[in-house]
């Protein structure tokens, strides 16, 4: 088991009760190097305290400063992050089955409002989690005061961290400045919100499985994509609430979501695009479409030398020689003339101006007109590949072969090509 220990007063308190109670555990100490001297005086104070009951103490010193600027995040996300991603790499090295936090009912009622001024809808109203995977938060129970009572009451020692008082972060400026005032209201605030956060839990509940229904009935996941039923979703009554509990996980803001709500309903939603960290939202004619960008630099041309020199490419393209085709319908399988000069193949992404001879007609179409007349997205658009031979397009891969390569009467070799995009 280990301990998240700062030395401060709800940790040292956790460790103590753990102690009494006969388990053995260890520690681990973040020094995020903010604070000089006062900083490494509390790694000290956490080192002689794991040696003080025979334990180990973990310790680790992050550059925050740097890794805050470098990922464009504020001080308290970056330390977060920092420390979590540690633990993370300490329970996975050393076998620990739990990580226990001092978090309390007052955490948890700051929680509660700091998730209120950021709009994260009914899931962000159930406060800290009791337990979330191998993380355990064992004091949620208890409100600060009485946390120092029990440290008064059996004197134990630790420290104070100074920028605890600073009201420049948010959880701190709540700490200091808004519950004091809303306590002037009720003095049981803490009492009374984490009363709330029980209820918040069961109604989310509630929420989760009603939009789980909606989910089934008008959304549908495929070729890594999102497709939410227009029309359906328009019978909603709370057509608003659905999208914000389908979209916010994938980043897209709540004044987003609004406007994209209200676009739908006054008919004006064709085309429109929107765009969160993550992922890409495009209006389609009967469908909203959601992909999670790629963050990988694509290479967008690959060549292909012989019939088993694919493992290079994106998704799966099998090559093979036959002697007789199966006419089974496979939008994902073509069947062309092998010619001596057929080799190399190139697989590409598409281009504008690019032409093909669909199979089946006698002129050229452009590609771009092709997909407008198949209907295709803007997503699978940008998805789409071609495969070439000597600058000729053979395949626009999943959806029509060219027809100056069909198979003929005269044709002596015959070349099997299959797509998988599993």
């Amino acid at each position: 088991m280990l301990v998240a220990f700062s030395g401060g007063l709800d940790s040292a308190v956790l460790c103590d009760l753990l102690f009494k109670a006969g388990y053995i555990f260890e520690l681990a100490h973040c020094n995020f190097q903010l604070r000089g001297n006062e900083a490494n005086d509390d790694t000290t104070f956490c080192e002689d305290y794991a040696k003080s009951i025979n334990s180990k103490c973990h310790t680790i010193y992050f550059n925050t400063k740097e890794y805050a600027l470098t990922n464009k995040l504020s001080i308290q996300m970056a330390a977060r992050e920092l420390r979590y991603n540690w633990f993370k790499e300490l329970i996975s090295e050393n076998g620990y089955t739990y990580l226990l936090t001092a978090h309390h009912a007052n955490d948890n009622a700051e929680t509660l409002l700091v998730n209120l001024t950021r709009g994260t809808g009914i899931k962000g109203l159930q406060g800290i989690p009791e337990k979330k995977n191998n993380i355990i938060r064992p004091l949620l129970f208890a409100t600060k005061e009485n946390i120092k009572n029990y440290a008064d009451k059996n004197k134990i020692t630790f420290r104070e961290d100074s920028s605890n008082q600073e009201v420049k972060y948010k959880r701190n400026f709540i700490r200091h400045q808004i519950i004091p005032e809303l306590k002037k209201l009720n003095p049981a605030l803490e009492e009374t919100l984490n009363t709330s956060i029980h209820y918040f839990k069961q109604s989310a509940q509630i929420v989760a499985q009603f939009c789980e229904i909606k989910f089934n009935e008008m959304c549908k996941e495929e070729n890594n994509l999102l497709k939410i039923n227009i029309s359906l979703l328009l019978k909603e009554q709370q057509k608003e609430t659905l999208l914000f509990e389908w979209l916010h996980f994938k980043n897209f803001k709540a004044s987003q979501i609004e406007q994209l709500a209200h676009l739908l309903v006054e008919d004006v939603s064709i085309g429109k695009e929107f765009e969160s960290p993550t992922h890409e939202l495009v209006v389609d004619r009967t469908d909203i479409i959601v992909k999670k960008k790629n963050s990988e630099i694509l290479i967008h041309e690959f060549h292909i030398n012989s019939l088993t020199e694919t493992n290079h490419l994106p998704f799966t393209l099998i090559l093979e020689e036959i002697n007789k085709i199966d006419f089974s319908p496979n939008k994902n399988e073509i069947f062309i003339t092998v010619t001596d000069n057929l080799f190399p193949l190139t697989l590409r992404k598409w281009k504008i101006g690019d032409k093909f001879k669909p199979f089946g007609m006698t002129g050229f179409k452009k590609i771009s007109d092709y997909f407008k007349d198949q209907k295709l997205t803007k997503f699978e658009k940008e998805d789409a590949w071609i495969l070439e031979s000597n600058a000729q397009i053979t395949w626009v891969v999943g959806y029509r072969m060219d027809d100056r390569f069909k198979v003929t009467d005269e044709s002596i070799k015959i070349l099997s090509i299959k797509a998988n995009f599993d």
